[in-house]
């Protein structure tokens, strides 16, 4: 009897003290691998952050594009497609800079999907290789992206988007690639 006495202690005294454990640690997230993100059972959350990363002069509206940035536009199809947009806009001054330092900020911001016209696509490379570590999926808008990243691999952007007709044109396409990604599909064209 004593000795069930005592092992019942013992059984509880360790249940809490891995009770207490839990408390003050907590596990990192696991980051998505790209593989899984056009996995067939399913790419991304509907809601899922998707960054943006644009040049100045996409803050400024076009009479080609109807008096609308594409920088509006992005984030409106976006926001209609059911994402959560994060659209980033380099200055004039330094655009390849505020390009890497907005990628990276996206990837720390859990995007899953980031969407760029680069400045200086060769200075991207690093930040593609970030995104690519984290699991983002990287689509290309106009320009392709660098082809080696810091790690030797081989990294470049998983899709792009070619400049279309109009900014319309371009938002749209752009768009439909996303939502291909995060039904975990691979798009059609992109």
């Amino acid at each position: 009897m004593l000795l069930r006495i005592v092992a019942a202690a013992v059984i509880v005294g360790s249940a809490l003290a891995l009770t207490g454990c839990q408390g003050t640690t907590s596990a990192a997230p696991t980051p998505v691998q790209s593989t899984d993100l056009t996995s067939s059972d399913g790419g991304f959350d509907q809601h899922a952050v998707v960054g943006v990363v644009l040049l100045h002069a996409a803050a400024t509206p076009g009479t080609s594009s109807g008096g609308v940035s594409l920088s509006d536009r992005f984030h409106d199809d976006l926001t209609a497609a059911g994402f959560t947009p994060d659209v980033r806009v380099a200055g004039a001054a330094d655009p390849a800079g505020d390009q890497r330092t907005a990628m990276r900020a996206l990837v720390k911001a859990g995007a899953k999907a980031i969407l760029v016209e680069a400045a200086d696509p060769a200075s991207l490379s690093g930040e593609v290789q970030v995104a690519h570590d984290a699991g983002v999926v990287i689509v290309a808008l106009g320009d392709p992206l660098p082809t080696s990243g810091t790690g030797g691999d081989g990294v470049s952007a998983d899709y792009r988007v070619q400049g279309m007709d109009s900014d319309a044109a371009t938002v749209a396409r752009a768009t439909a690639v996303v939502e291909s990604l995060q039904r975990g599909e691979k798009p059609a064209d992109g």
